[in-house]
């Protein structure tokens, strides 16, 4: 079995490790934004390099309109001449000694990006003054960097309680930047947020999009399938999301697009229990809720099973008013609903069967670069991509559910991304039943 599983892995390498990123979905992307900013100019800072040994990862809206992944990079679009100018750092030979090569200024540069031209970072000021005079608006984005595992919520919270700590202050980077240049550009320029217009180009998927997207839903209901599959009283939680991340790294995945959350017993309860401490025990309840980060997209999963393998009388009543939730929800997702139509269906059936006081949380966010993803509550249309996740949390016994997949809208309705993972009780008692690999390796 292990190699049938080791031959999975390799599968998913050849179908979805060199999905065919065409540079003309970056140049169309930017082709789009010059034209909703046009007559004037925008300038995006790239992730800087990384301060750890962890492996770099471009920001969101950055690779979203290049492709590039170089760090300390920046991106100026003259949308008056519909031209783009890539900025990178001078090559660095002791660095790609230890690192390997990278990208920098020059004509390789330029024909693996396709952008018109890739000048270095210390040209950038230059580029500015020559065009200075030529546009009294300037636009750049004022949201946080979106870097591995970020999602805008979670940032906006951190750099805002950063500033107000009074032993630090510091303005975020995305601040610090846009009063820079302003004091480059002068008072006559107004500096204007950016992140409207690509949020709203980012909450509709493109081809490219929906393919990589279709691809991490295969990925990471094949990880959590074998993570539930080997779940035995006795494991720890954390083994449980090693299991499952495993399986994404060796299907071509980068890593987790967010923490695993593996919540047993008492901690089902716990909405984003991060902690994944605690040993299972017999008769617990688990909430598995994770995914993974395939070519900067990300989809999220979660699954409710028993660590015994057999739902109780109890898990199962109210494990399948949530999955009739879930169903309800499921069948209003296409184009011309909101998030308060998949809210009122699910809140119907939870009403009807009187757990409606125990769900806490939203039914559905945007996913795609972020696990939260950007985007205004506007009414779905086809390329959006979102979650459905009802849920039903009760502490006193030890008792939470949540079933969540991740939901492309189509014209006609929705096609659901992470469907490989059993969410029906009875399917889920028969993959527990089923000899895991990890008992395969140890025999």
């Amino acid at each position: 079995m292990f190699r049938a599983i080791l031959m999975t892995g390799f599968v998913f390498l050849q179908a979805f490790g060199c999905l065919a990123e065409d540079n003309s979905f970056y140049a169309a992307r930017r082709e789009a934004l010059m034209k909703k900013i046009e007559g004037t100019v925008a300038v995006l800072q790239g992730a800087s390099s990384t301060r750890a040994y962890i492996a770099f990862r471009q920001d969101n809206n950055f690779y979203y309109l290049t492709g590039v992944e170089a760090p300390d990079a920046l991106l100026l679009l003259d949308a008056p001449r519909h031209h783009s100018i890539l900025f990178l750092p001078g090559q660095n030979k002791e660095t790609e000694k230890w690192e390997g090569p990278r990208l920098y200024p020059g004509p390789e540069a330029r024909n693996r990006t396709g952008i018109d031209e890739v000048l270095e970072s210390s040209q950038f000021g230059d580029e500015l003054e020559k065009r200075k005079g030529a546009f009294q608006t300037l636009y750049t984005p004022f949201t946080p960097e979106e870097i591995a595992a970020t999602s805008r919520d979670r940032a906006l919270q951190h750099d805002s309680a950063r500033q107000r700590d009074p032993w630090d202050g510091r303005l975020s980077r995305e601040a610090a930047f846009q009063k820079d240049l302003q004091a480059k550009l002068g008072s006559s320029v107004s500096i204007k947020d950016l992140s409207p217009f690509l949020d709203e180009m980012r909450r509709v998927k493109d081809t490219l999009e929906i393919e990589t997207l279709r691809a991490a839903g295969k990925i990471g209901a094949s990880g959590m399938k074998e993570a539930i599959q080997a779940a035995r009283p006795g494991m720890y939680e954390y083994q449980v999301a090693a299991l499952a991340e495993f399986m994404f790294l060796w299907q071509g995945a980068s890593g987790p697009g967010f923490f695993p959350i593996v919540g047993s017993g008492p901690n089902s309860c716990l909405l984003h229990y991060s902690q994944n401490h605690r040993k299972m025990a017999t008769g617990d309840i688990v909430v598995f809720d994770f995914g993974p980060e395939y070519r900067y997209y990300q989809v999220d999963i979660t699954r409710t099973f028993p660590v015994s393998g057999k739902f109780s009388e109890e898990q199962a009543k109210v494990y399948n008013v949530v999955l009739a939730a879930q169903k309800a929800a499921l069948e209003k997702v296409r184009p011309g609903a909101s998030f308060n139509v998949l809210s009122a269906a699910v809140e119907e059936v939870l009403e009807h069967y009187g757990y409606s006081e125990y769900l806490t949380h939203g039914v559905s966010h945007y996913v795609g670069m972020s696990t939260h993803d950007v985007g205004s509550s506007e009414t779905f249309e086809p390329g959006v991509v979102i979650t459905v996740e009802p849920g039903v949390y009760m502490p006193d016994k030890n008792l939470g559910i949540r079933i969540e997949d991740t939901v492309l809208v189509t014209k006609d309705g929705c096609e659901v991304l992470t469907g490989g993972v059993p969410k029906d009780p009875a399917e889920i008692e028969k993959l527990m039943s089923e000899k895991s690999f990890v008992e395969t390796i140890k025999n």
